[in-house]
């Protein structure tokens, strides 16, 4: 069975070399110093060049007659966070993870940031295990959730809108609010990372480039993860 069989099982793919995979899962708040243990930051930068790659081939054959511009915007929406960590959540990435003490004090293992990070670095491990064709197959054993993804979106879904709405049309109308908690990286390249509460009550958090996009991400997650609005999930 081996300590990721269950895992390797969601995914569909088995490691020849075990190694990669629990390097793919090594957060970086592990400390490797008293392990051999290398993190997953080099496996999530091939990893996200990997899904690019990917992604880019699929659209192109999947939309013969749409021009340059449109594919790219269809590309970058596809690789956005929430969408890789939603991927993430369903083969159970957060249950795996390697990760320092006071992350998962905090519940890291759940933040969308680290789960995105994980699988782009999953997707690494495995094109470094087999080959492009397999890791292309697995990808796109998601193909369904991609293209409702890119339904979504051409229909304007605005999750800060949505989320609004819900909240609305609930009996006693909570109240919907968004605090920027942490912001890093340098002034050309930040990070903004964004909660949203519920009548003060912490639901999910986004992250981005902008605070606007870090907001989008967060209101997406809050959808994904509250009660009353299961039914709008796809």
């Amino acid at each position: 069975g081996g300590e990721f069989a269950q895992l390797e099982a969601r995914i569909g793919y088995h490691f020849k070399e075990v190694s990669l995979l629990r390097e793919a899962l090594t957060h970086p708040s592990f400390d490797i110093r008293t392990t051999r243990l290398r993190n997953n930051q080099r496996l999530e930068f091939l990893g996200d060049s990997v899904i690019g790659c990917i992604l880019a081939k699929w659209l192109f054959h999947k939309f013969p007659e749409i021009p340059e511009g449109d594919l790219s915007r269809k590309k970058s929406l596809l690789a956005r966070g929430h969408n890789l960590a939603a991927v993430a959540r369903e083969i159970e990435l957060q249950e795996h993870l390697i990760i320092g003490k006071s992350e998962r004090m905090s519940k890291g293992n759940l933040r969308q940031s680290v789960l995105e990070d994980a699988f782009e670095a999953l997707i690494g491990a495995i094109y470094l295990d087999s080959d492009y064709d397999t890791v292309e197959r697995i990808l796109l054993k998601w193909e369904g959730f991609f293209l409702s993804t890119l339904k979504n979106k051409s229909s304007g879904f605005n999750p800060k809108g949505k989320l609004q709405e819900f909240c609305q049309s609930q009996a006693d109308s909570p109240r919907v609010s968004y605090h920027l908690i942490n912001q890093s990286g340098p002034d050309h390249r930040k990070t903004f990372e964004v909660e949203v509460r519920i009548n003060g009550n912490p639901v999910s958090i986004g992250t981005g480039k902008s605070k606007k996009k870090a907001e989008e991400e967060a209101a997406q997650a809050a959808i994904k993860a509250l009660p009353f609005t299961s039914s709008e999930k796809n």
